[in-house]
C-alpha cells in the first residue's frame, strides 16, 4: 500500500504553511510507504499533494510520486491500476511515457478521457489528482472501497488522506461523531459516509470527489449491475466463471516484485493462492497465522493442504495471548476506528510473519536450483554454483524490493 495526503484552498487563496503541514501529514502515514516520499506545492501555493511510496511497479524514480504530468497536472496514488498495460497501448498515441508505472495511466486517461476516465480503470486505488490549468481537484474511490479515502472542509480548506490520523491535529478540536457512533453500536460499521472522527468523512466506495468554483461535490459513479443473463447454460457459467477467474488472477499478479498470497485455508484464499501459483512458478509463498493454545481453533491443516496443491511453501506463526497483549496497541493504532471483526489481529501478525521472510521467494529458487545441479558432474557443478554465488549479491540488491501483496 500506498498514503496519500493534500490539501485544497476552497477559496483560491494561498494556504499558510502549506509545505509544512503536507510534511505533518505524510509523517503520519509513513508507516504506509517505506519506499520513498514526496510533497508537491502549486506555485500559487492554494494546493499542495503528498505521497509515501511502497514500490510495486516501476521501481525506478519514474514512478515517484506525487507525479507531474507535462500539462501542469499532479497526481497522488494509492494502490494499483491492473490493466495499465492495455491503457498504455490504447493511450501512447498521445502520451509519451516516461515510465513504466500505472500510475502515470491515470495521467494519460484523464488528459483523453476528461471526467470520463474512471470508467477505463479497472483496479483498486484511492486517488487525487490536481489539475492545475482549471484549478480543479479529482479524487477518487475504487467501486469496492478497497483501498480508503478520508477528507474534512476546515474553514476555507479540504484536507484528505489515506488515514484520519492525518487529518487530526488540523481539527479545531477532535469529538466522537454521536450518529456515527449509534450506527457502529447498532450495525458494528457505519451505513454512509460519516466516521467516528466528527468532522471528518470517508469518500464511498464508487464515488469521487471534485473540488472546482470554491466547492465540493461528491459524484456517484458506478453501482452495482444486476442483469441476469438466462440465455446461457451451466455448462458456459462454469467455463465462464473459470475463464474471469484465471484472468483476475494473472492481471492481480502483475507486479515488478515476487508475489506472495495470504492463506487462511478457507475456500476464498486457497482458490485464489492456487490459481495464481498455477500461472507462474514464482507466486508460491503462502503465509498463514494459527491458533493452537485452544483446540478447534487450529485451521493450520486446511492451509497446509492448500499449499501442498499449489506446490508451494507455506510459513506459518503460532498466535498466542501473549501476540495480541504485546501487539494490540499497535493495531488500534493503524486501525483509527473500532473494528467488530477479529480478522484485523491476525492479519496483523501474518503480515510480521511475511515481513521478516522478505528473502523467502529467492532462497526458495535457489534452493530448488541447486538441487537440480547436484544431479551435473561434480566438477560442472562446482563451476556453476561458484558463477551463481559472485552473482547473488547483486541479485540481492536488483530484488530487495520484495512485497507481499494480498492475491
Amino acid at each position: 500500500m500506498c498514503g496519500v495526503a493534500g490539501i485544497i484552498s476552497l477559496s483560491g487563496a494561498p494556504i499558510e504553511r502549506l509545505e509544512a503541514k503536507l510534511r505533518v501529514m505524510n509523517d503520519l502515514i509513513a508507516h504506509r510507504g517505506p519506499d520513498g516520499e514526496g510533497v508537491w506545492c502549486a506555485t500559487h501555493g492554494s494546493a499542495g499533494l503528498a505521497h509515501r511510496r511502497l514500490s510495486i511497479l516501476d521501481l525506478s524514480q519514474t514512478g515517484a510520486q506525487p507525479m507531474l504530468a507535462p500539462n501542469g497536472t499532479a497526481l497522488v496514488h494509492n494502490g494499483e491500476v491492473y490493466n495499465f498495460i492495455e491503457l498504455r497501448d490504447t493511450l501512447k498515441d498521445g502520451w509519451t511515457f516516461r515510465g513504466t508505472s500505472d500510475t502515470e495511466t491515470i495521467l494519460a486517461a484523464y488528459a483523453r478521457y476528461g471526467d470520463d476516465f474512471l470508467d477505463h480503470l479497472r483496479g483498486m486505488f484511492a486517488f487525487a489528482l490536481w489539475d492545475d490549468r482549471n484549478r480543479r481537484l479529482v479524487a477518487a474511490r475504487d467501486r469496492f472501497g478497497v483501498k480508503p479515502f478520508y477528507y474534512a472542509e476546515i474553514g476555507d480548506q479540504l484536507y484528505f488522506a489515506s488515514e484520519a490520523k492525518a487529518i487530526l491535529p488540523f481539527l479545531p478540536s477532535i469529538e466522537t461523531d454521536p450518529d456515527a457512533l449509534s450506527q457502529y453500536l447498532t450495525f458494528q460499521y457505519g451505513v454512509d459516509d460519516l466516521t467516528l472522527f466528527k468532522g471528518i468523512k470517508q469518500l464511498l466506495p464508487g464515488h469521487r470527489l471534485v473540488v472546482s468554483n470554491g466547492g465540493v461535490d461528491i459524484q456517484r459513479y458506478w453501482d452495482v449491475n444486476y442483469e441476469v443473463d438466462w440465455d446461457h447454460s451451466p455448462e458456459y457459467f462454469h467455463r465462464r466463471l473459470r475463464e474471469l477467474l484465471d484472468e483476475s488472477v494473472a492481471m492481480h499478479l502483475r507486479s515488478d516484485v515476487p508475489v506472495g498470497g495470504y492463506m487462511s485455508g478457507g475456500i476464498d484464499s486457497s482458490l485464489i493462492s492456487i490459481l495464481a501459483a498455477r500461472l507462474s512458478h514464482q507466486n508460491r509463498q503462502f503465509f498463514h497465522g494459527k491458533f493452537t493454545e485452544f483446540p478447534g481453533y487450529d485451521e493450520s491443516p486446511y492451509a497446509e493442504l492448500a499449499a501442498t496443491s499449489a506446490e508451494g511453501e507455506l510459513h506459518q506463526i503460532d498466535i498466542t495471548a501473549q501476540h495480541f497483549q504485546d501487539n494490540i496497541a499497535k493495531v488500534i493504532y493503524h486501525l483509527d476506528y473500532p473494528c467488530a471483526a477479529p480478522g484485523s489481529f491476525p492479519q496483523f501478525m501474518v503480515s510480521q510473519l511475511a515481513r521478516a521472510c522478505e528473502g523467502c521467494p529467492r532462497r526458495s529458487r535457489r534452493r530448488r536450483d541447486l538441487r537440480r545441479l547436484r544431479a551435473l558432474p561434480r566438477r560442472l557443478f562446482r563451476a556453476m554454483h561458484q558463477s551463481r554465488c559472485r552473482g547473488h549479491v547483486s541479485k540481492r540488491q536488483l530484488h530487495r524490493h520484495h512485497r507481499v501483496h494480498y492475491t
